[in-house]
């Protein structure tokens, strides 16, 4: 009887979370100059934005 009760201990239930796929680690037939060029503006397209956002900002005062 004393066994028993010591072995009943209850432990809680893990939630297991859901497995997940993610991007691949190296995209297939592009290379990583092109993934990083594709991702990336100019430096005028840039400055043209931020120059944009710059009058808004003083038209709003």
């Amino acid at each position: 009887m004393i066994m028993h009760s010591i072995m009943a201990k209850r432990y809680p239930v893990k939630e297991e979370l859901p497995h997940v796929l993610e991007e691949p680690a190296v995209a297939y037939g592009v290379s990583p100059r092109e993934r990083v060029m594709a991702s990336t503006v100019s430096v005028d397209e840039y400055f043209d934005e931020l120059i944009e956002k710059v009058r808004q900002d003083y038209a709003n005062l």
